[in-house]
């Protein structure tokens, strides 16, 4: 193996160990829960823009969603931002196994199909 290969390696593991420390809060504001109800609940975790994950299976994945309305309950690291428009976001910086395996929201062909 190469030593290229041997540190990715080993910086992958160090990140999936302790995703607190490789995410940090970017100076944003950590929130504790957030909105949403116990349907919300029952469907969470799922994504519809995935962000970083592992290499590991399952995959250990973050979530680039935001919400105006704040992080799902069941979110340990909800962090509320500013976005360009100067209105708050929320966005839950968990580390989720599996976490872009399901969406939140029906893909727009599907939902198209549905209205028709």
């Amino acid at each position: 193996m190469s030593t290229q290969a041997a540190l990715f390696i080993t910086l992958a593991v160090v990140l999936a160990a302790a995703p607190p420390l490789a995410l940090g809060n970017n100076g944003h504001e950590e929130v504790v829960g957030g909105a949403g109800d116990a349907a919300s609940r029952k469907r969470w975790p799922c994504c519809d823009e995935c962000g970083v994950c592992t290499r590991s299976l399952p995959p250990i994945c973050s979530c680039s969603d935001t919400s105006a309305s704040g992080c799902n309950p069941a979110c340990a690291k909800c962090v509320k931002s500013i976005d360009n428009d100067g209105e708050p976001v929320f966005q839950c910086e968990d580390m989720i196994i599996n976490f872009c395996k399901h969406r939140c929201t029906r893909p727009a062909a599907a939902a198209a199909a549905a209205e028709a």
